[in-house]
């Protein structure tokens, strides 16, 4: 977790993918769906993308397990942010650093953009649930209230599953 935090430049959504593929491809800690399983149950817990860490850590090692990747996955960009407060006043305006901050934004948006791909050939899609994609995507263009979203994608799953 500490590598994938370290590399994780532009939040929690760029680590997404360094989590993906350590944890499920390089590690085969658990299958995609049950990553992304842990994706969604981390969106509903007040807090950061990066929590998923610690679903990842309880789903393979327990209790135990979930503290040292949670511990673990805010370590390095805690020491990072304290250590660099003094020197982040002396090169925010240095072309070095703008150049650097570019780049960094680039790879931040195809981090993004791969992690999108992999979640979408991860979901096993069927004419009813790209319908509703669909629909829920039209709604939050349209700017309606997400909390309506949320109501009624929870409300439909109920029905679906009861």
């Amino acid at each position: 977790m500490m590598k994938i935090d370290s590399f994780a430049f532009g939040g929690g959504y760029a680590s997404l993918p360094l989590m993906l593929h350590e944890v499920v491809y390089k590690l085969k800690w658990m299958t995609k769906p049950v990553f992304m399983d842990g994706i969604a149950l981390g969106q509903i817990t007040p807090g950061p993308i990066v929590i998923t860490a610690t679903f990842v850590g309880f789903y393979q090692f327990g209790l135990i397990g979930a503290i040292i990747s949670t511990l673990s996955i805010f370590t390095p960009s805690f020491v990072i942010i304290a250590s660099a407060t003094e020197l982040q006043e002396k090169i925010r305006n240095s072309n070095w650093f703008l150049r650097a901050k570019k780049g960094l934004i680039a790879s931040f948006s195809g981090l993004l953009f791969y992690a999108e791909l992999k979640f979408l050939t991860g979901v096993a899609w069927t004419p009813v649930s790209a319908l509703l994609a669909v629909i829920l995507l039209i709604a939050l263009l349209k700017r309606i209230n997400l909390l309506w979203i949320v109501a009624f994608t929870a409300g439909l799953s109920l029905f679906i599953h009861f």
